[in-house]
């Protein structure tokens, strides 16, 4: 199970709204990116994390010319290192660029991927129920009467749910 941070859009209002805006939160997972550290340069380029690219280029610069007066051996180990290290840290760098445009964090939420993720953040957060049928996709989940715990005909001292459950 993966942690993910939901990230909302500069001009996400709230799902109260419309719960259609939904399809606009972003799933960040908090998680090691294996697609980051493989392909680093690629992966910068497809999220356009520009800045990130800039400094992630004269780091690897600088690393691979002091590992280049070195020798081979440790040029190898540290091109190995600053792609480990960019994968450990390649999510919490793209939340770090999303909050520079504007985005903000609005929850976070454990799933086995980002759509288990979603249908958990909706059902937690907005109190909607989401099921798989587009037309019956957002309904809102109908009150519950509280419990009001009872021995005979009194009502159990300190266990009342609040002052709608008093007759």
């Amino acid at each position: 199970m993966s942690t993910y941070v939901v990230m909302a859009p500069p001009e996400f209002d709230d799902l109260a709204g419309d719960p259609r805006e939904s399809d606009r939160l972003l799933f960040v997972p908090d998680r090691f990116s294996v697609l980051a550290f493989i392909f680093s340069f690629i992966w910068l380029l497809v999220h356009r994390m520009w800045l990130v690219l800039l400094g992630y280029l004269a780091l690897t610069l600088v690393i691979e010319l002091l590992a280049f007066a070195l020798g081979s051996q440790a040029m190898g180990i540290a091109a190995l290192a600053v792609s480990l290290l960019f994968g450990f840290e390649a999510q919490a760098l793209r939340r770090w660029s999303l909050e520079r445009k504007g985005w903000r964090v609005i929850g976070i939420v454990d799933g086995e991927n980002p759509a288990e993720a979603e249908l958990r953040f909706l059902n937690k957060e907005a109190g909607l129920m989401v099921s798989a049928e587009p037309e019956q996709a957002y309904q809102p989940v109908p009150a519950r009467n509280p419990i009001v715990p009872r021995i005979g005909s009194e009502q159990v001292v300190g266990l009342t749910l609040g002052p709608e459950t008093r007759q």
